[in-house]
């Protein structure tokens, strides 16, 4: 007896995915009207046919929403994440949260997972930089979001700010300062478009200053812990600093720790920014120099254009959002002798 053909028969013989096969019988026009006419075309040389009870129950709305964060540590995204799923909330919306570290080159698994699973929109924290997830999302036409980084030139619609932008305003007010040894504490870099962009900031910055010698930059992951043991790296590899610029809050609160254990007194030896305007920024010792995120912004914003686009299947418009440069007192001019 020959067994019955499945979809994931159709999906291999197509050269597609199993949601795409699925999306050509219950929502056609989620698919590309040639990659459509190809998956049905398969699916009748191979004798198959969908179940109509079970087509019944995918047709069905799901009102889910996935979210892909790098971390679910990191208390900017919660507060991102929070107001995010407030929104849909009240539409009606289930958000299912999935946390894929900082690299997006490789996140394609475990998003068309998330998609399998019956999420009918994304919101992806930075640049997707996965070439297989993106063609998978543009095959599916599945309405998608990126943040955390405004992109005019990204392939799919992204709300969120100018990581270049905001770091720049922060590299040159520490110039006008006098500050010329300055050092970055950066996150991860590789698929990540929000470091890579404040990185570049900083370069370019030092490059018009004429200070690209007297400047460096130093990789780690998000911990306190990290930025405590950046700081002695510079403490004694390069003693001349007279900045530290955290690429997060998180960051700075260990640098300013390390600093009380170390004797260097801030803003008196060293001056400290950090990146976010967290809750406890202003009530370090002390209160943090940062760069204040919209992040309920982001989230607010995000869900409103997925709602429109699951509701009219209109295209997305990319929103650039403000940050603002917050001066507290752990920066300063240098002392006589640092620079």
């Amino acid at each position: 007896m020959k067994a019955k053909t499945k979809v994931s028969d159709v999906a291999l013989r197509a050269g597609v995915s199993v949601a795409t096969v699925s999306r050509s019988f219950n929502r056609p026009a989620t698919v590309r009207e040639e990659v459509r006419k190809h998956v049905i075309e398969v699916a009748r040389s191979l004798g198959y046919s969908p179940n109509p009870a079970a087509k019944a129950l995918r047709m069905r709305r799901t009102h889910i929403v996935g979210a892909v964060v790098p971390t679910l540590d990191y208390a900017i995204y919660a507060q991102m994440l929070n107001s995010f799923q407030a929104a849909l909330s009240m539409s009606g919306y289930m958000v299912f949260m999935l946390a894929v570290g900082f690299d997006n080159t490789d996140i394609y698994e475990p998003v068309r997972q998330l998609v399998d699973r019956g999420a009918e929109a994304l919101l992806i924290v930075g640049r997707i930089e996965d070439k297989r997830l993106q063609a998978f999302l543009e095959e599916g036409r599945i309405p998608t979001v990126t943040t955390y980084s405004y992109q005019h030139d990204g392939a799919f619609p992204s709300i969120g700010f100018d990581n270049y932008a905001a770091t720049r305003q922060l590299v040159d007010y520490l110039i006008r300062l006098g500050h010329r040894d300055i050092v970055m504490i950066s996150g991860p870099t590789h698929g990540n478009d929000r470091q890579q962009n404040r990185i570049r900031a900083f370069r370019d910055a030092a490059a018009a200053a004429g200070i690209e010698k007297s400047t460096h930059v130093i990789e780690r992951t998000y911990s306190l812990l990290e930025g405590a043991a950046a700081m002695r790296a510079i403490h004694t590899e390069f003693p001349a600093t007279s900045a530290v610029m955290c690429n997060s809050d998180v960051f700075a609160f260990g640098v300013l720790s390390e600093c009380k254990s170390l004797g260097v007194g801030v803003p008196r030896d060293l001056t400290v920014t950090g990146f976010d305007n967290q809750d406890f920024a202003g009530l370090l010792d002390p209160p943090l120099t940062t760069i204040d995120v919209p992040a309920l912004e982001m989230g607010a914003r995000s869900a409103e254009a997925l709602l429109q686009a699951m509701k009219t299947g209109r295209a997305i418009a990319s929103i650039r959002l403000d940050t603002n440069l917050i001066v507290r007192s752990s920066t300063a001019s240098p002392r006589e002798g640092k620079s």
